[in-house]
């Protein structure tokens, strides 16, 4: 038996709450307290060096061959202006063919005045085909070429849920929600070995942030759901991560016909729905017009009909949904689906994002069986665009997170990656201060929460989601061992400091992965 000691180790069994050691056997805690009590029982000796032990920090919400893929691709996320993104593409272009693909991913047009998107020209003039991923990924911009190999042209009709966008009867490029699949749902780069190795390099990033596993939803962006699937199936093992994955609606039918068995590293989770779009491309679904826009109040990616039978099928099966929503409208609306159908006794059905939420939609769902995915990194993100998509009143309603909580729901932590950065350090920190690391600005004070609370949004919160409280996200004895280990106490440093702890190693299971 190993006997991990000499730091601070939390088992967030309450707050505060602090033991001398851990002893682990094969994975899981076979006893915790002082290191006098049990010492004599351990065969194997590990010295945490003064160093600061928690339960293994768990995303809640991500889409983790996503993040991959943003690893192996152009990563724009940090590009500060048109020119140096076209300088970016511009020499990744000169080593491709024609009939080569380039794809960029996390550009955020809002975030600078100096940030915009290209014309479909200055795209069509490098030379191969060029996809743009929006931050938000509701969102992309592609060339002609791009769009010809999607059979997309002038006379196309937007699908349901989407927008092919286009000015002065020309084809712009940008396509929004629904539309976009048609381009990055079949583009030639979703073969096994590329799906094999974005999976690999996510993972390998996931563990150096001192992340033991992640809640995902990508089995359906991928060709066929057994293309992700053989990927997971066949690496999460190997590489000691615990993947719970939501199930796309599109892919649902395809997975029940599927010979699977769960296991501690992979497990099938609720219907994955999307209900509405996102902020930055105008595409949530609001119940006024947005203050920019006073003709736009945001899109609904399936009809009330459509989502009826969604939700239906989830419930004939005996199964959960878990429902992309960010405006309020479309809010509104689950809310009621839910109140309608509502999930077996013991259930809860999964609310992602939840992103504006009056006084009247937070007393209905906090009758409701639910948790909420919660981004906290958002209020980060969306703080420069919210005033202009939003307008005065409604910001107060932005991204909640202490409002939901003091009304007794569940809130789980998750970045949403590839749109914003995994490391659950950065979650943490937001939804502490809602400011931007480095920032004085905050974002609506009365929704902060304290350090105990963010970080039982990695923790605690997590197991719960997935009917695991009872063996992961704590330290005590039968719980599975996974422990993140940093330099930094999350509880006592500055807070300003928190988004800069290192992490020291990372243990899923007992093993060590990173560090």
């Amino acid at each position: 038996m190993n006997l991990w000691y000499g730091g601070t180790i939390y088992t967030m069994q309450q707050e505060g709450h602090t033991v001398e050691a851990i002893l682990e056997q094969d994975g899981i805690i076979v006893d915790v307290g002082g290191f006098a009590d049990l010492q004599g029982r351990a065969q194997h000796f590990i010295d945490l060096k003064g160093n600061v032990l928690y339960p293994g920090f768990v995303d809640s919400h991500l889409h983790i061959i996503g993040y991959g893929e943003k690893l192996k691709n152009l990563d724009a996320s940090q590009i500060t202006s048109k020119d140096e993104l076209m300088a970016a593409l511009q020499q990744r272009a000169n080593a491709l063919e024609k009939e080569d693909w380039l794809v960029a991913i996390g550009y955020n047009e809002g975030a600078s005045e100096q940030l915009v998107f290209p014309t479909i020209e200055e795209l069509d003039a490098l030379n191969c085909h060029i996809v743009i991923k929006r931050s938000c990924h509701h969102l992309i911009m592609v060339n002609h070429p791009a769009l010809a190999y999607a059979k997309i042209d002038e006379a196309t009709v937007s699908p349901a849920g989407g927008v092919i966008e286009q000015k002065d009867g020309a084809l712009t490029g940008i396509l929004k929600d629904s539309a976009l699949y048609l381009v990055v749902n079949h583009m030639p780069t979703t073969t096994q070995s590329y799906v094999d190795d974005a999976l690999q390099k996510s993972i390998a990033s996931l563990h150096s942030f001192g992340i033991v596993g992640g809640h995902s939803e990508d089995l359906s962006y991928y060709g066929h759901p057994t293309v992700p699937l053989q990927s997971y199936k066949s690496i999460v093992k190997n590489k000691n991560f615990k993947a719970h994955l939501l199930q796309h609606h599109e892919a649902w039918d395809a997975l029940r016909e599927m010979d699977f068995t769960p296991s501690t590293w992979l497990e099938l989770g609720a219907m994955k729905i999307f209900v509405d779009g996102a902020f930055g491309g105008r595409t949530a679904a609001l119940s006024s017009p947005y203050a920019d826009n006073p003709m736009n109040s945001g899109l609904f990616i399936h009809s009330q009909e459509d989502l009826v039978q969604l939700v239906r099928k989830a419930r004939a099966a005996q199964a959960t949904i878990a429902v992309h929503v960010i405006g309020d409208a479309a809010i509104a609306t689950i809310v009621e689906l839910i109140e309608q159908y509502p999930p077996l006794a013991g259930q809860k059905d999964r609310i992602i994002h939840c992103s504006l939420v009056n006084d009247e939609l937070l007393e209905r769902l906090a009758a409701l069986p639910i948790i909420v995915d919660v981004q906290p990194q958002f209020i980060q993100s969306d703080m420069s665009i919210l005033q202009t998509r939003l307008g005065d009143e409604r910001l107060n309603y932005a991204h909640p997170i202490q409002s939901l909580l003091t009304r007794g729901i569940i809130c789980a932590g998750g970045s949403d990656a590839p749109i914003e950065h995994p490391n659950p350090l950065h979650g943490i920190y937001a939804a502490i201060t809602r400011q931007k690391i480095g920032e004085t600005q905050v974002f609506n004070a009365a929704e902060c929460i304290s350090r105990y609370e963010a970080v039982k949004l990695y923790t605690t919160a997590p197991a719960k989601v997935i009917d695991k409280a009872h063996i992961r996200g704590q330290i005590a004895a039968g719980f599975e061992a996974d422990f993140t280990i940093l330099n930094g106490d999350i509880f006592t440093v500055g807070v300003e400091q928190i988004p800069h702890l290192q992490v020291v190693k990372t243990v899923v299971h007992g093993q060590t992965v990173y560090g």
